[in-house]
């Protein structure tokens, strides 16, 4: 029943046109559902399924040309890096005095990762995961909602580009994944295969988010070898259901008076990554690594696959956007939630 809700949730939130349509739709519904009836349950083993089909889809998003692409643009990710490292640390600390946050799912809150990835990481973790969903559904929103007119108005200041197409960015962002676009099931298996070994052997091993930080190696291995598709689009849609019926189901009623309190935050977490946002592109930009245009598509938090393909679109560099997105995404999920548990554990 629990999983029905969700579904649902996921196509209302799908036809609405909603950011992360399945994972936010599924977590809303399953949510009130949760707080309605106090009868809603998700086994917490499938995490494991959605952080394989997660790293699965991840690490197809890198191929040969991006591998070239990563020793040039060392510098410029290192950089970004750095900034939402730092960036992290310092609004998961202030988080965690002012708003008294327990400091795990403050940090996580603020990493600049996946709803859905950050989101698996955090119940791994022991985090309140309805917090750190809440923060990271915020982030995405805000910055989904934002980026168009943000970047618009910088390049208008500066004069440095043509804008008129930037207007279409939220447009083009409800668009890219259409449901079902690939229907290749062989190569769907074959990568659901691999991956799913590897996201197997990470729960076997007993590593942390290991189910997820495996798969993805797996799955990158295998796109560069055997130069695999991306895999079908309601693949992904059904691990975001699972994963947003499993994060919907731990809502009360005490965590929803929560909410409230996590306004402030969130505008607080948007307002520095957009100063993130600025400060990369400027310092790109005068440097010459980047166009204006280039350097702000590729520091923006939102999802690697579509500010790639927008930016692509819109007149881009999309090659290297694609790899420094791409870094992010694997940098998130591999190294920081490591970061986080040994920060925790020597503040502690």
């Amino acid at each position: 029943m629990t999983f029905v809700v969700g579904l649902l949730g996921g196509c209302l939130a799908k036809r609405l046109k909603m950011p992360a349509a399945f994972m936010t739709g599924s977590m809303i519904a399953v949510a009130l559902f949760s707080i309605l009836t106090n009868q809603s349950a998700m086994p917490g083993s499938l995490k494991v399924f959605a952080q394989i089909v997660s790293g699965a889809y991840i690490g197809q998003q890198v191929s040969k040309a991006d591998l070239l692409n990563f020793p040039k643009l060392s510098k410029l990710i290192v950089l970004l890096l750095s900034f939402f490292t730092v960036n992290m640390f310092a609004m998961g600390l202030l988080f965690h005095y002012l708003f008294s946050i327990d400091l795990v799912t403050a940090l996580l809150s603020c990493m600049p990762g996946g709803i859905m990835d950050v989101s698996l990481i955090s119940i791994d973790m022991g985090a309140q995961s309805e917090i750190v969903a809440t923060m990271q559904l915020a982030r995405l929103v805000g910055i989904l909602l934002i980026l168009p007119a943000w970047i618009q108005f910088l390049l208008k200041r500066l004069g440095k580009d043509d804008v008129s197409s930037v207007n279409k960015t939220k447009e083009k962002m409800q668009k890219i994944h259409p449901f079902g676009t690939n229907r290749n099931w062989t190569n769907d298996s074959l990568i659901l295969i691999i991956a799913g070994i590897g996201g197997l052997l990470g729960v076997y091993l007993e590593i942390p988010v290991g189910a997820l930080i495996f798969s993805l190696i797996f799955s990158s291995l295998l796109k560069i070898v055997k130069n695999t598709a991306q895999l079908n689009s309601s693949i992904r849609y059904l691990a975001q259901i699972l994963a947003g019926s499993i994060i919907g189901s731990t809502f009360t009623h005490h965590s929803v008076q929560q909410m409230s309190q996590l306004i402030v935050p969130a505008l607080l977490l948007l307002g520095s990554y957009l100063i993130i946002n600025v400060l990369f592109g400027f310092i790109v930009y005068k440097k010459g690594d980047l166009d204006l245009k280039s350097a702000l598509f590729a520091s923006s938090p939102a999802g690697a696959t579509d500010i790639s393909l927008i930016a692509g679109e819109l007149g881009g560099d999309m090659p290297k956007i694609a790899a420094i997105q791409i870094s992010r995404t694997i940098y998130t999920i591999v190294v920081l939630p490591n970061l986080v548990r040994w920060f925790v554990g020597w503040i502690s």
